[in-house]
């Protein structure tokens, strides 16, 4: 990606850092419509002591590509309390319904409980990814409180 150079490559992959790609405008906007702090919704709902800023939500994932088609999405376990979607808490994963509703994606899944992976019609950047799939979360993660009921207070 012009002007930002992954933070590692191998295998053919290459890894993108999220915090280096928070001044681009695509990025920008996306976190502009996600919340401020993504609440815990699982172990402590809506306690504000494990709720997550933007940054620390952007710090606990990085994503990947080998071609600009297909992208990978890996997450820390910091981050499974905001959009944890597990039959324990509801049956759909509603990060891949997010994925599979936007366009331009030809294929979302979830092979692994960190990992999400997704398919694009079109190649697109690392910042446009990162885009994505902070849109995803922040979709999966309001979707999930208004199922289990917990305010927002966005």
């Amino acid at each position: 990606m012009p002007g930002v150079p992954p933070s590692g490559s191998g295998e053919g992959w290459d890894v993108y850092r999220p915090s280096a790609l928070t001044g681009r405008p695509v990025v920008a906007a996306a976190l502009a419509r996600a919340p401020q702090r993504f609440a815990d919704l699982v172990f402590e709902p809506g306690s504000p002591e494990l709720a997550l800023t933007q940054e620390q939500l952007l710090d606990n994932m990085g994503i990947s590509t080998g071609d600009g088609l297909t992208w990978e999405l890996g997450i820390d376990d910091e981050i499974k309390p905001v959009i944890d979607t597990g039959p324990d808490v509801v049956d759909e994963d509603l990060m891949v319904t997010a994925f599979e509703a936007r366009t331009g994606v030809v294929w979302a899944q979830h092979p692994d409980r960190e990992f999400y992976e997704i398919r694009l019609a079109e190649p697109i950047r690392a910042d446009e990814a990162l885009a994505v799939f902070i849109d995803a979360i922040a979709h999966a993660h309001r979707e999930l409180a208004q199922r289990l009921r917990i305010d927002l207070g966005e």
